[in-house]
């Protein structure tokens, strides 16, 4: 770490850091692998198919700008790149590691860390992704296991992980449940263990609730009694590149009539559809247990 802050939310320039490029390198290379073998990594969205849905395209944005290298643009955007590059960038990741990856069974992310020689459970409330990343394991011969469990309820020993991370499950949490998972994890780390979770930040969603700096630290660091790594906050740098599916629409009239329909059921915030603010971002924490 240079004194820039890790707890933050994204920047498409963070990809161009060369501690980013050298995760890219591999995650590229990993992709082609495993496209090669027939052996599939879920979407950004958590799915297996093939082709993306409409919906998925259209949360990409207008100004959605595919990323130069990328071997597989249709199911994994930039945005998954960053995720998955800033967390391995800022998390000293030894050996050999025995990590756990809450809610993400089958990601291309618990594939790149199985890839890289650690001891990966993945946990996921969806047992086909389970049984599916598990046929990948076989596949592939990694050190890995994908478990049906519910991640606000860690059925683990005390300190049995190095690592717990979680990649954009939380905001699908009730405030809840993201504080009875965070609860937990202190417990099931080791000490001197870490974790690292990226979110949607500032998504307008009736579901997000994760808005302001001060949500990050109630919802997700402070339950956990972990410290912070790097600097002790949670920085917005005011960069927003995903829009809200619910309020598209093709043309005026129709993307008129998903707004109130939005605006009717509360699916969405309705100050940011009246305020038609409804672009969010994603974020990443990093914490760790002193003792």
């Amino acid at each position: 770490m240079d004194g820039r802050p890790i707890n933050k939310t994204m920047d498409r320039d963070d990809l161009r850091r060369p501690e980013c490029r050298r995760v890219l390198i591999e995650l590229f290379g990993l992709m082609r692998t495993m496209q090669r073998a027939g052996a599939q990594y879920s979407s950004w969205y958590g799915h297996t198919n093939t082709w993306p849905s409409i919906w998925e395209n259209v949360n990409r944005g207008p100004e959605y700008d595919e990323f130069p290298g990328n071997p597989d643009e249709l199911r994994v955007p930039w945005f998954l790149l960053w995720e998955i590059a800033w967390l391995v960038a800022n998390t000293p990741l030894k050996p050999g590691s025995r990590i756990l990856d809450m809610g993400g069974a089958g990601s291309l992310f618990s594939c790149y860390l199985a890839a890289r020689g650690h001891e990966v459970i993945a946990i996921d409330i969806n047992g086909e992704l389970c049984r599916h990343a598990n046929a990948t394991v076989r596949k592939m011969g990694w050190r890995y296991t994908a478990v049906e469990m519910d991640m606000t309820v860690l059925d683990f020993p005390e300190a049995h992980f190095d690592h717990a991370f979680s990649v954009c499950v939380f905001e699908h949490l009730p405030i809840s449940g993201r504080v009875r998972c965070g609860e937990q994890v202190r417990r099931i780390l080791k000490p001197g263990g870490m974790a690292g979770y990226t979110f949607d930040y500032d998504n307008p969603q009736a579901f997000g609730r994760l808005s302001d700096p001060a949500d990050v630290f109630e919802q997700l660091v402070r339950p956990t009694g972990l410290y912070w790594r790097g600097r002790p906050e949670f920085v917005d740098n005011k960069k927003r590149y995903l829009s809200t599916p619910q309020a598209f629409g093709f043309g005026r009239f129709t993307a008129s009539t998903a707004k109130l329909h939005a605006f009717v059921t509360h699916a969405v915030e309705r100050k940011r559809i009246v305020a038609n603010t409804m672009d969010y971002t994603f974020g990443a924490v990093f914490m760790e247990r002193i003792k």
